[in-house]
């Protein structure tokens, strides 16, 4: 996640698939790694049914202000350092998200069975053979020809048409990202066998149970290597500055196509109404 553009397009997935679906859609995605037994689904549902009431009342209008900040602040033209300190609040709040769904959802997966962790760990090694074969076998020219093009469409659809002078800024952004696959793989199974191992202990008290899950999710560069934590804030840097860079030069048509955009979006997570639950006095 390291440009602003394509985390909107992320958003603007939720919002088209149904938000009202979301913990629907976490259960099966979470069954898809943890299985649970009748006991553990019974308990799953009331903790899903918490974090969404607390995600929309709390989160969505907190994203739609980021969106509209954040898109005034490329409308008018930016620096570097502005749109990273976007991106720091960004972060903060997905960081919100995993903190409580760490406190809401642990409770749930703490102690897992060995066939769960059996199945938990099949699924890291599938999605890691899909890793290798997405990010590590293709040649080097090949990705950067593909990162360039996710760019370019997905800056398109935000702002509209790009001139020749922006697309050769974007190619030369795709191109100097750095994509260290090595250890992008080794950090992934650094953190997965930290949650494989962090699942398996049944010692721990639930509080302390859902800190160290909350670590995990909240502080994932504790288990990077030292290559892989270089190259993601290298990239860092290069997203915003790229991202200032293009702002400079939006035309008035693309500024306009631009608002339009923030405002779908940010409009339709305005309108989403919370369902009522439970927690709706008592939780903030």
């Amino acid at each position: 996640m390291l440009t602003l553009l394509p985390l909107l397009l992320a958003a603007c997935s939720l919002v088209q698939m149904g938000y009202g679906q979301a913990d629907r859609l976490i259960a099966w995605r979470l069954e898809e790694y943890v299985p649970l037994d009748a006991a553990g689904r019974a308990r799953l549902e009331p903790a899903l049914a918490r974090l969404h009431g607390w995600h929309c009342r709390t989160q969505l209008p907190a994203y739609a202000a980021w969106l509209r900040d954040a898109g005034a602040e490329l409308g008018r033209g930016s620096d570097a350092a502005r749109i990273d300190r976007h991106i720091d609040t960004l972060f903060a709040l997905f960081g919100q998200t995993a903190a409580e769904a760490a406190r809401d959802i642990g409770p749930v997966v703490a102690g897992a069975t060995p066939a769960q962790l059996a199945a938990l760990n099949r699924r890291f090694e599938r999605n890691n053979r899909d890793y290798v074969e997405d990010w590590v076998r293709p040649p080097a020219a090949e990705l950067q020809r593909e990162r360039a093009e996710r760019l370019l469409s997905r800056l398109e659809d935000w702002i509209g048409r790009l001139s020749p002078a922006q697309r050769a800024r974007v190619e030369t952004w795709a191109r100097d990202i750095r994509s260290p696959s090595g250890d992008g793989l080794d950090s992934r199974r650094r953190w997965q066998a930290a949650v494989s191992a962090l699942l398996a202990r049944r010692d721990l008290p639930a509080d302390a149970f859902a800190r160290e899950l909350e670590a995990l999710f909240v502080q994932p560069a504790r288990h990077w290597t030292a290559g892989y934590a270089r190259a993601f804030n290298d990239n860092r840097t290069l997203a915003a500055q790229a991202l200032a860079d293009l702002s400079l030069t939006l035309t008035d048509t693309q500024r306009r196509h631009l608002q339009r955009e923030i405002d779908r979006l940010a409009g339709d997570l305005e309108a989403i109404r919370c369902r009522p639950t439970n927690e709706d006095t008592t939780r903030s």
